[in-house]
């Protein structure tokens, strides 16, 4: 029984070791630009359905005035998540450029692009 449990531990830790490897080899994107991409998404959703864009577009202009990025960074931004097209199921028939807005920042696949801005 003991040998089983020591087994099992092992395992467990070899477990555990290999993901927090797997995490740490995915690139972190900076996180400033990360709330640009969140919020240019509400963006490019607004501008789909014909929203009034005022205030969105106030609130990513001022994420660029105060962020440290260049320009040319928010530029391959708001390109990144305009083309972004994450495979999602919804249960509800949600639109999927509303529902990437909320998960961007989980998709591993656009925090490497995301990162590769940088």
């Amino acid at each position: 029984m003991k040998k089983y449990l020591l087994f099992f531990c092992g395992l467990l830790l070899l477990s555990s070791c290999a993901q927090a490897e797997q995490k740490a080899a995915d690139p972190q994107p900076n996180n400033e630009l990360l709330q640009f991409a969140k919020a240019n998404c509400f963006f490019w959703y607004f501008q789909k359905k014909g929203y009034d864009l005022h205030d969105i577009k106030a609130i990513t202009g001022g994420l660029v005035e105060l962020g440290s990025a260049s320009p040319e960074q928010y530029e391959q931004v708001a390109e990144l998540v305009k083309n972004y097209t994450p495979q999602l199921v919804t249960k509800q028939e949600i639109d999927i450029d509303l529902l990437k807005c909320f998960k961007l920042e989980q998709d591993r696949n656009f925090l490497r692009s995301l990162a590769a801005v940088q």
